[in-house]
């Protein structure tokens, strides 16, 4: 069976304009989907500035960035000359091509070990993991949501397909996988963070009636977390555990939730016209940033407190935080 590409669609129903300002000394980049159409080619944000990769001749997206001393690196696909989606990095706003175009392919994941740079992504049905674009195949019926590193040992977040055609949210460390459930429900991994030996998965799992239940796996042992459905983001810093998801009200809005060491916060009301999401979850000193969209347009929260990109609407799929 083929994963079915899970996109939620925003409900541009209002447009909600935000005033940028310096929020913090912190450097924050940002890759977003842009709907706005006031802007040609693939952008990303640094600072407040929006920064070109492409000319917009051809489409383009990205969904993951990471920073490594000066370098930039931004993951995600170009479409060639024919229309295909090439899966791609691009390097301080050079590209880098993974794959032929024969076939759709997209990097979903990037991170950076000295001079080495790992991405995860997928090459038609085959789930693929780059390490300095040499490709390694991980399985079909696979999706890779995450990357880690912590020395020589890679970790790779995501889920796969049983024989019965039941996703088992999943970790693989140097290409090894391990099952995170036992797959009688369906379960989904998320992100994956490395603090020292310990390895945090974030996701969600399903109960016997069906209801999503977000929670994070540490070294392979779940831990529920209250009031939410799904885990979308990790960080850990110190003691602390910040993890990102979404709950879901009556009518099935979304809203957006931060737990620290299992204890809820919502930024959200779920009354959002354009609705709400989350995608990423950093910690720099005593600044928590989550950032996802609100409303329509891409935001994030700093300490609780939402920040609009400016004149993007759409949302965050990536943030870096140095």
């Amino acid at each position: 069976m083929m994963i079915k590409q899970l996109a939620g669609t925003l409900l541009l129903l209002m447009a909600v304009t935000y005033t940028l300002k310096a929020q913090s000394s912190a450097s924050l980049l940002f890759v977003y989907d842009d709907y706005s159409g006031k802007r040609t080619g693939l952008t990303y944000w640094k600072n407040g500035e929006i920064i070109q990769l492409t000319d917009g001749k051809t489409g383009a997206g990205a969904s993951a960035i990471a920073v490594s001393g000066n370098d930039e690196y931004i993951a995600g696909y170009q479409d060639n000359a024919e229309g295909e989606s090439v899966a791609a990095y691009w390097k301080n706003k050079q590209a880098i091509t993974l794959t032929d175009g024969k076939t759709y392919a997209k990097a979903t994941g990037i991170s950076i070990s000295g001079s080495n740079v790992h991405v995860i992504g997928n090459n038609g049905s085959q789930a693929v993991y780059w390490k300095n674009r040499i490709a390694t195949p991980l399985g079909e019926d696979t999706k890779l949501t995450a990357i880690a590193v912590s020395g020589n040992d890679v970790y790779i977040a995501g889920y796969q397909a049983n024989e019965e055609g039941i996703y088992v949210a999943t970790c693989w460390k140097n290409g090894a996988a391990k099952a995170l459930t036992d797959g009688k429900k369906s379960a989904e991994a998320n992100a994956i963070a490395i603090s020292g030996n310990d390895v945090y998965v974030a996701g969600f799992t399903t109960d016997a009636e069906g209801k999503e239940i977000a929670m994070y796996w540490k070294n392979g042992e779940p831990v529920i977390l209250p009031d939410g459905c799904r885990a979308g983001a990790i960080a850990v810093s110190g003691k602390d555990v910040y993890v990102a998801g979404i709950d879901r009200n009556q009518e099935g809005a979304n809203i957006v939730v931060c737990w620290k060491n299992g204890k809820v916060i919502r930024l959200t009301s779920g009354k959002e016209a354009a609705g709400a999401g989350v995608k990423a979850i950093a910690v720099a000193g005593n600044d928590v940033y989550v950032a996802g969209y609100l409303d329509g347009m891409a935001t994030y929260w700093k300490n609780e407190k939402p920040v609009g990109l400016t004149d993007i609407t759409g949302g965050i799929t990536g943030m870096a935080v140095r």
